[in-house]
């Protein structure tokens, strides 16, 4: 059996598989891309001066098999042939994830880390800090000769932070009298690098001194690693259920569902919700005839006729008042309300001589009918016309 649909259900399907199309035209043409990730981290996603983008896709092509890493350190495996850069950690890590830090190094693994930060990822806490304004690029020549510094007798940083104390087993590469900007150490089968600053590896520093050579020299060369992993997980890419779905086009399918359902709850509740009788709007309003006829009147464009109800009107009154036959001419009337009601006001017959005039002009503008009407009311009230004639016996009308 087929099922008739109401008009106002009809439109309301309509409106909504229009709203439906709209919001998915608008989900692909309006999504903003991806948002860049913060420019104040040395992240390998950022294309910015202080991004390290390009060293990243730089080890890709010269035949590393680079990739970042979103997760924990505790999961880094342990081949002893892996590279894993760090690069100014903005996050604090946990004791469990330095100690696997430590035990991926022991295995074999090689570790570049920069920064404060980074020394602290590692638990050491031999640092220094300098006072002073560090925006400009400083020159840190090469020391001892190491795999490290071959082919970059001179580097380029911007930091105040220095590895003031070292261990027998720390090799000092460059520096200056306050301390050293790049250290080694070996601990284990594996090795670990570090840099007072990431400057050699972002974007606008690499091609400072010989950054990109110690950039390499730390990684090793392309042939030894089988794995660059590039962290991001302490620049706070951290994958999640919520995370990843946020990057789909998931949230926008639960907003259409959830219009949809909206949808499917307005028309039941339509349909299923309590019948109420509507409330029938009184007819007998008073001012329901005056409004109908004012209506008539204004459509009709017949402001004279309006103008002739209430001046024959006016004029029954008056000349009950007065005691005067039906039709009196309008001299008679006049002259009756000054000899017998006393009327000495000025303005009375005028406003009579308009109404004749008035009444018999097919032109007859709204505004003026109105301000003639609202006139004879007011003489109709200041004579005690709507008294009819139980006020005919009284003397001098208050004007």
């Amino acid at each position: 059996m087929s099922v008739r649909l109401e008009s106002g259900d009809r439109k309301f399907l309509i409106v909504s598989g229009v709203l439906l199309v709209a919001l998915t035209a608008a989900t692909l043409v309006l999504e903003p891309p991806p948002a860049e990730h913060s420019t104040t981290v040395p992240s390998s996603y950022s294309p910015a001066a202080e991004g390290s983008k390009a060293a990243y896709l730089l080890l890709g092509e010269l035949g590393y098999r680079v990739e970042r890493w979103d997760r924990s350190p505790i999961e880094l495996p342990s081949a002893g042939n892996t590279v894993a850069v760090f690069a100014n950690p903005s996050l604090p890590a946990s004791s469990e994830e330095r100690a696997a830090l430590r035990r991926f190094v022991f295995a074999g693994g090689r570790l570049l880390v920069t920064g404060a930060a980074g020394a602290s990822l590692l638990g050491e806490s031999g640092l220094k800090f300098k006072a002073g304004d560090f925006s400009a690029w400083q020159s840190f020549p090469a020391e001892p000769p190491s795999s490290i510094t071959r082919g970059a007798p001179e580097i380029a940083m911007k930091t105040g932070v220095r590895w003031a104390k070292l261990r027998p087993d720390q090799l000092r590469l460059y520096g200056d009298s306050d301390g050293a900007a790049v250290v080694s150490f070996h601990l284990g089968r594996g090795i670990i690098v570090w840099w007072a600053d990431s400057g050699p590896l972002t974007n606008s520093g690499l091609t400072e001194a010989s950054n990109l050579r110690l950039f390499l020299n730390s990684v090793g060369p392309p042939s030894q690693p089988a794995r660059v992993l590039w962290d991001e997980y302490f620049h706070g890419d951290r994958p999640g259920l919520w995370s990843y779905l946020g990057k789909t086009p998931v949230p926008w399918l639960l907003l259409q569902l959830a219009l949809v359902f909206a949808g499917i709850i307005f028309s039941y509740g339509r349909r299923s919700g309590p019948l109420r009788p509507l409330v029938p709007e009184s007819r007998l309003s008073p001012l329901e005839f005056v409004e109908t006829l004012g209506d008539l009147y204004q459509r009709k464009g017949a402001a004279a006729g309006a103008l002739e109800i209430a001046y024959q009107r006016f004029c029954s009154h008056l000349a009950r008042r007065l005691g005067a036959r039906p039709g009196a001419e309008v001299e008679e009337l006049f002259r009756g309300a000054r000899e017998r009601l006393g009327w000495t006001v000025p303005g009375l017959w005028q406003t009579l001589q308009a109404c004749e005039l008035g009444v018999r002009d097919a032109k007859l503008g709204n505004e003026r009918s109105l301000h003639l009407i609202q006139e004879l009311y007011d003489y109709s009230r200041r004579l005690g016309l709507e008294s009819g004639v139980r006020g005919a016996g009284r003397k001098n009308p208050r004007p």
